[in-house]
């Protein structure tokens, strides 16, 4: 199985070109430059964050549609749960919840609301059914229902993470202003 979770983050990003993950470091590093220098420090935190978020979404449309190879014909399956009578399609479901995960947390990191849970579902749906849309309309992988399911997973997996965290480091209470800026 460990060498099924090595094949799949191979195959993941193999067909990226390198000049793609520099580019996205380039940006990445002046965004936080500028942000940083312009804004004060919370305000270029949260700019720096969206711009990961924007670049990790950018990286993930590479490796499921922008740069995967077109088939000869549109492979789809829209029945909630068909792959769980496949156990050689479990390495394939865990990592669609695992490449998911710095979607939420990241969307996590930006929201302090109550409720916002469903703010951060409704982005990690959004992102994914767009993927399959476009992998579907583009003949470009397998479209279905549950890898939906699974980045959405993902995604609250992710959020859950971060709001631990803030718990821990927080406490239940709202963080004043001063809190914050730590």
């Amino acid at each position: 199985m460990r060498e099924q979770f090595r094949q799949y983050i191979i195959n993941l990003y193999q067909d990226i070109p390198q000049e793609v993950y520099e580019g996205l470091l380039s940006v990445f590093c002046l965004g936080v430059v500028l942000f940083m220098v312009f804004k004060e420090v919370r305000t270029g935190f949260k700019w720096s964050s969206v711009l990961l978020l924007i670049e990790y979404v950018f990286l993930v449309f590479c490796s499921t549609v922008i740069f995967r190879p077109t088939g000869e014909t549109r492979q789809y399956d829209f029945h909630p749960f068909w792959s769980y009578d496949r156990p050689e399609l479990l390495v394939e479901n865990i990592m669609n919840v695992i490449v998911f995960i710095p979607i939420g947390m990241i969307v996590g990191s930006l929201l302090r609301d109550k409720g916002s849970w469903l703010v951060a579902l409704l982005i990690g749906c959004s992102i994914s059914i767009t993927i399959e849309a476009l992998q579907f309309w583009f003949m470009k992988g397998f479209s279905e229902v549950d890898d939906v399911m699974h980045n959405m997973v993902g995604c609250i997996v992710g959020y859950i993470l971060v709001k631990g965290v803030w718990l821990m480091v927080y406490g239940c209470h709202k963080p004043t202003e001063e809190e914050g800026k730590r």
